[in-house]
């Protein structure tokens, strides 16, 4: 089984101080054979997939492990293969899981299949290679990839089934980062980010990005992230844009000079920290991972923020942020994280050169709990009410009455009884023992059943009447004029009475003694008390 620990972690928006707010995401620390590999190595890049994480690290090796962090069996090698002589710059994977591609400053790109190496692919650039992609589409056979340096090149095969590099686009600088999705290649320059259409040959335009002051752009990673085959997230130092690749209506399209599609930005803001990673969350929502541009007291990097943005035309709103304990986080720059996702599963892994943290949106069950943890019963029973939970809502109930009498809210508590305890007779007694306690049967003896369908025991409408008798003679009266006679046994509440006679409340008891008497059948008894 996993060793999976927990991190430490500052939930709900910043700033607010006077109520704390419901965490967004539950977050995980993978260990077991990451927690080895990291003793010794860092990590560089990383590649997220359905199946499994895949790793690459500064001393040039790649590892493939499972979504717990153990080790898995591949052509890559149980103890991580050193492919590359430096640090690894990017990893990809393909669809199915069944290759990975991997390039480094020692100018070479490597393609590995995990578990077949017929397909294999050794290129030697002579040049430092920061990205590479593999084909997107899970129904090809041809095994295409893009590289980029002073050049974007897909490499494809000819009739002899060997690769051909295509040149695709010049490039301002160097390729900074690539993302393929269908017919589409988004890729980051050294000013801006461009879209390369496949099927049409062409360069869609260029989006150029703000240079940040006192700061050269390529020092800062590009994220790239296609949501669909037609929206494009990118993230760049600390601006965020979301792109539509659409077709040209047909007053665009008049020119035939003009691609067919056009890159739409339908949102661009800005963000408090400078940006780590990015992931969609909901059609309105994304996950960022970010790295705070101010710094300690003592000049250290402060903790990275996993962000949830709602955006809407060009204006954003942080909807929740966790700051995260990472190991090693003080020592850490903006280049140093990376945030991977399966959207499938709204589960994110959060990396960091000694560390691995995995956020899972919370569940209704953690939800739950947090309520309870947070005494917002009422917000815990209604989440029951409309999802449903394995945790019942009588539970919930039963610790909110609990809360509730601490609180000395007895009204409430026993209001709270007759909403949710029902005809269940055996709650009932066990609650109503917590008001004996705190001697405040009084206030829960307007709720208590008395119909055919749900009695309780006569002790406990005895008790009822005791405590009234002791200490609320008109409201004793008043019970013994409305309750049934059949919930209590008569005799008995008839020697308390002459046991706890006072005369002050002479006329009280007396007609109480009265009624009593009329209801065991002894009218005498009964005309004697009202004679009295």
């Amino acid at each position: 089984m996993a060793e999976i620990m927990p991190i430490i972690c500052d939930s709900g928006i910043e700033n607010m101080e006077d109520e704390e707010v419901e965490p967004k995401f539950k977050y995980q620390r993978l260990a077991n054979d990451l927690k080895n590999i990291l003793n010794t190595d860092v990590i560089t890049c990383t590649a997220v997939h359905l199946k499994f994480l895949i790793f690459g690290t500064f001393r040039g090796h790649v590892y493939l492990l499972d979504h717990q962090g153990n080790s898995v069996d591949s052509n890559l090698g149980n103890s991580g293969r050193q492919t590359h002589q430096v640090a690894v710059n990017q990893v990809d994977v393909d669809p199915k899981g069944e290759y990975v591609a991997t390039c480094s400053d020692d100018g070479k790109v490597n393609i590995t299949g995990l578990f077949n190496s017929e397909n294999n692919q050794n290129l030697s650039c002579g040049k430092s290679i920061k990205a590479v992609a593999l084909e997107p589409d899970p129904s090809a056979r041809s095994r295409r990839f893009i590289v980029g340096d002073d050049k974007l090149i897909l490499y494809e095969r000819n009739l002899l089934k060997k690769f051909k590099p295509i040149e695709l686009c010049s490039v301002e600088g160097n390729v900074l980062a690539i993302c393929w999705q269908g017919s589409f290649v988004a890729w980051a320059s050294h000013i801006g980010v461009r879209v390369y259409d496949l099927n049409e040959k062409c360069s869609l335009g260029l989006m150029k990005w703000e240079i940040p002051t006192e700061e050269r752009l390529e020092n800062f990673r590009c994220h790239l992230r296609w949501t669909n085959d037609h929206t494009l997230l990118i993230g760049w130092v600390d601006t965020i844009r979301i792109c539509q690749i659409r077709k040209r209506n047909p007053i665009e399209a008049s020119s035939s000079s003009l691609p067919g599609y056009i890159v739409d930005p339908i949102s661009t803001f800005q963000t408090t920290f400078y940006i780590c990673g990015l992931a969609p969350l909901t059609a309105s929502q994304l996950v960022v991972l970010g790295y705070r541009k101010r710094r300690s007291d003592s000049f250290k990097s402060l903790r990275p923020v996993l962000c949830v943005i709602e955006y809407k035309m060009n204006t954003s709103e942080e909807i929740c942020t966790d700051s995260l304990t990472l190991r090693g986080y003080e020592e850490y720059t903006v280049n140093d994280y990376s945030l991977g996702c399966i959207v499938e599963e709204n589960r994110f892994y959060i990396a960091a050169p000694k560390d691995v943290v995995v956020a899972s949106l919370i569940e209704t069950d953690d939800r739950i709990e947090w309520f309870i943890k947070h005494r917002k019963y009422e917000e815990a029973m209604e989440l029951i009410g409309t999802f449903g939970s394995s945790m019942p809502v009588l539970t919930v109930a039963r610790q909110y009455i609990n809360h509730l009498l601490t609180l000395k809210q007895y009204d409430d508590a026993a209001k709270l009884c007759l909403r949710m305890l029902g005809n269940n007779k055996l709650l009932w007694e066990e609650e109503v023992f917590k008001f004996v306690k705190c001697q405040q049967l009084r206030s829960v003896s307007a709720y208590l059943p008395t119909s055919n369908d749900c009695k309780l025991d006569p002790h406990v409408y005895e008790m009822v009447l005791y405590e009234f008798l002791k200490f609320d003679i008109n409201g004793f009266l008043n019970l013994i004029k409305e309750w049934p006679c059949q919930l209590y046994d008569g005799l008995a509440v008839i020697n308390a009475i002459h046991d706890n006679f006072r005369k002050q409340h002479g006329n009280q008891l007396l007609e109480s003694l009265a009624l009593l008497y009329s209801y065991q059948g002894d009218f005498e008894s009964a005309l004697r008390m009202y004679l009295k």
